[in-house]
């Protein structure tokens, strides 16, 4: 299956037949053992209207060319018209598609780092990556590594975005993921989470922070401790509230009295403005 692309410029200028049929595709031919992702696909199978059968139809000039080029993927079952050069099985190559499954991009530059591209009706895919130099020959099979990848999905329960990075070996170091139906936003795999609802934002912090602001209350919760604001603050820390704690301290306080010389104190003259405090701390602070 050699290189056909100076065969297709051959044939404006040399009387070469070529023949276009109509064909159903039977088969997609994803690379097992491709350099860069087992679901690439360069040929398919085809059916012609009078039943032959050619297989590895090219889905791009150069399916010897494995580091950068578009290809479209037609549905299997779907049909094509397909094109044969000079009669020859071997040239033949899908012109026009009716519907398609899957397309992908892969370009490359100089340094050898690559965008990938992978898209079908329910996925948009875009990793970033380089070759890495591993000091093999040329002759093995090249190893790759991950800078960043970003991946939209939609499926059944929500559409997501996942959004990921990579370090200087490969390996991933953060990942974080939007699910728009739950307008939840998931950062470093789950270890801060943001729900995001009509009125409502909650923020959860993986080993026991908790935030949330509404139109009508505004909440914090770390360990046994809790702090809330609405009309009124509440205060709680090991179980205790500070306006019951700040309650019983007023109110020992107003019932005061000491030893002197003659006999046991009254209670303080002021004690009157102590329960006038707790009052205005009732109105501050809640249980």
């Amino acid at each position: 299956m050699g290189n056909i692309t100076n065969l297709i410029k051959d044939v404006a200028s040399k009387n070469r037949i070529i023949e276009t049929f109509a064909a159903k595709v039977i088969e997609i031919n994803t690379e097992k053992t491709s350099l860069h992702d087992p679901e690439d696909a360069y040929s398919v199978n085809v059916m012609r209207a009078d039943g032959a059968i050619i297989k590895n139809v090219r889905l791009k000039a150069s399916i010897q060319d494995l580091e950068q080029g578009i290809i479209s993927i037609p549905k299997k079952d779907s049909w094509v018209l397909a094109t044969i050069i000079d009669g020859i099985e071997t040239r033949a190559f899908i012109s026009q598609l009716s519907e398609v499954e899957r397309t992908f991009i892969r370009f490359k530059n100089e340094q050898n780092r690559y965008l990938e591209i992978d898209t079908d009706v329910d996925k948009f895919k875009m990793l970033f990556k380089e070759k890495k130099d591993n000091g093999t020959s040329s002759a093995s099979a090249p190893s790759y590594r991950n800078i960043a990848q970003l991946e939209f999905t939609n499926n059944d329960s929500a559409p997501n975005i996942n959004i990921a990075f990579y370090d200087a070996d490969g390996k991933e170091i953060s990942k974080n993921s939007f699910s728009i139906d739950e307008q939840k936003i998931s950062i470093n795999e789950g270890n801060t989470i943001f729900n995001l609802k009509d009125k409502e934002v909650k923020v959860s912090i993986k080993d026991g922070f908790e935030a949330s602001i509404t139109d009508k209350k505004v909440s914090i919760v770390k360990d046994k401790l809790t702090f809330e604001m609405d009309d009124k603050f509440k205060i709680s820390a090991g179980g205790k509230n500070l306006w019951t704690e700040l309650e019983k301290l007023l109110e020992e306080i107003a019932k005061i009295t000491v030893t002197t010389p003659v006999g046991p104190s009254g209670i303080p003259i002021n004690a009157g403005k102590f329960l006038e405090t707790k009052q205005n701390l009732n109105e501050i602070l809640k249980q």
